[in-house]
């Protein structure tokens, strides 16, 4: 078993939650599957809001956290 880390940028989220909800039919049916409300998945989508855990884990990934030692 080979462990594959894949990265991804809010950006690359966002496209991803964007045609998970295309399949879905609509936003609201990916968020009711989800158990989100619309308005907040719509704020997600939009910008306005972060994504939360319930969008992240329905979509298949985690939010990770790192850091860097900055040179100099």
């Amino acid at each position: 078993n080979s462990h594959i880390s894949e990265h991804m940028t809010t950006e690359q989220m966002l496209s991803l939650l964007r045609t998970e909800c295309e399949c879905a039919g609509t936003q609201a049916k990916w968020a009711a599957a989800h158990g989100l409300s619309p308005a907040y998945l719509s704020d997600v989508l939009q910008g306005r809001r972060e994504m939360g855990d319930k969008i992240l884990r329905g979509l298949g990934y985690e939010r990770v956290i790192s850091y860097r030692k900055v040179e100099g």
